[in-house]
């Protein structure tokens, strides 16, 4: 019989709990402090032992340094999502004591018996990861920036949020930082006017273009009423909010810049934007959310990976309706979604069957659900980009099935 060492360890901030069990026999538990003399007595344990097998669960940053001892030392884990983990040990026996969380994930490292998690070993992939991630976050943080502009010109100036087509453009917030309450347009003649809006761009805008922003700026003051002084303190906090804005709108710039220069060193961007609908930041999305691709065996595996793999619940005569189980990688999921919905709506520019299979599932004598069609088709996509990505072709409308 094959001795398993199996290490359950419930993560925390500076420290995790250690429950050590030989196949189901309990051997050990003990605390690890997440420091360098913590993880090398850890090295100097589990070295006295073959068939090391860890688990624990995916505690967004206290988790990270675990994950990266195991990497360095080649030691295989698995990361459950902490849903799927309190699901699967609800069964289990309960012990006395604050940690019978590292008990239980040992318990269940044996029963669960799947594969070490996927290690993202090439750098290339961890950089992508760590990249998309970033410019995510920064769009999560420009989101709430832009929210807060809209509401303080609302009291102060909410008239010039028609000056412009797009109103978080660089030119439109440079203005409105000039400008943040109608009081100000009063400070300057038409002429100086069209001297400050040149300055706000770095685009050549024609006298005549500029003349009209003018006069639109001198009338939107004229019929403004504002709810605020020009000297609250909202106005200080308008300038502050929009220069935070365009810092952050020029780090996502870099942040793309330095995603297209390494989109050269993978084939599965080339692959990936042959989609259509697909553009270049969406691939490399994609790329940073999955990783290698050709990892995975098969387009089922994928779909277990971003959690849309099917859970199905039957008892006797009774079988209740099928759902998506949502325990995978919870920003993927996210992400394919946009992506085919994106697909969807850019149906007049490009031929795909992605596009014809949701119309088919949403026009059949019982057509399917808008969210129950796009789910489908986030499973049909998937598939096609393992397929493409593991045979090294290009898309092709023609040789997909319709």
């Amino acid at each position: 019989m094959i001795t398993i060492e199996y290490f359950g360890i419930d993560v925390g901030k500076g420290k995790s709990f250690i429950a050590h069990y030989s196949n189901e026999h309990f051997v050990k538990e003990f605390e690890l402090i997440h420091n360098e003399k913590g993880f090398n007595s850890l090295l100097s344990y589990i070295n006295n032992y073959s068939g090391i097998y860890f688990l624990f669960e995916a505690t967004s940053i206290y988790s990270k340094v675990l994950e990266l001892f195991c990497k360095e030392n080649h030691v295989p884990y698995y990361m459950i999502n902490p849903l799927e983990a309190k699901f699967l040990t609800t069964t289990l026996r309960t012990w006395k004591t604050d940690k019978s969380d590292a008990h239980k994930l040992a318990l269940l490292a044996k029963d669960l018996n799947k594969k070490p998690s996927r290690n993202f070993s090439e750098n290339i992939y961890i950089k992508v990861r760590e990249l998309t991630r970033w410019y995510e976050e920064l769009n999560d943080q420009q989101s709430y920036l832009k929210n807060s502009i809209v509401q303080i010109l609302d009291m102060t100036f909410p008239e010039i949020q028609n000056l412009f087509k797009s109103r978080y453009s660089k030119f439109a917030l440079q203005i409105v930082k000039k400008f943040p309450h109608p009081s100000y347009v009063y400070h300057f003649d038409k002429i100086s006017l069209i001297e400050i809006i040149g300055e706000c761009t770095d685009k050549k805008i024609s006298m005549n273009k500029k003349g009209k922003y003018a006069d639109m700026l001198l009338n939107f003051a004229r019929e403004s009423y504002p709810a605020l002084p020009e000297d609250s303190f909202y106005i200080d906090k308008l300038i502050c909010i929009i220069d935070d804005l365009l810092s952050f709108m020029k780090r996502q710039e870099e942040i793309k810049e330095k995603l297209m220069k390494l989109s050269t060193e993978l084939d599965e961007f080339r692959i990936l934007v042959s989609i259509p609908g697909i553009g270049d930041l969406t691939a490399m999305l994609i790329i940073g959310e999955l990783g290698d691709i050709k990892s995975f065996p098969s387009h089922k595996k994928l779909n277990a990976y971003i959690g849309i793999d099917i859970k199905r619940y039957q008892s006797g005569k009774t079988q209740y309706k099928d759902k998506i189980n949502k325990r995978g990688n919870k920003r993927a999921r996210a992400l394919f979604y946009i992506v085919v919905m994106n697909i969807i709506r850019g149906k007049r520019h490009y031929s795909n069957h992605i596009v014809d299979y949701y119309y088919k599932l949403r026009k059949q004598p019982n057509g399917k659900g808008h969210k129950t069609a796009v789910i489908a088709c986030v499973n049909k996509l998937l598939k096609t980009i393992q397929y493409l990505v593991v045979n090294n072709k290009e898309y092709n409308y023609l040789m997909s099935p319709h």
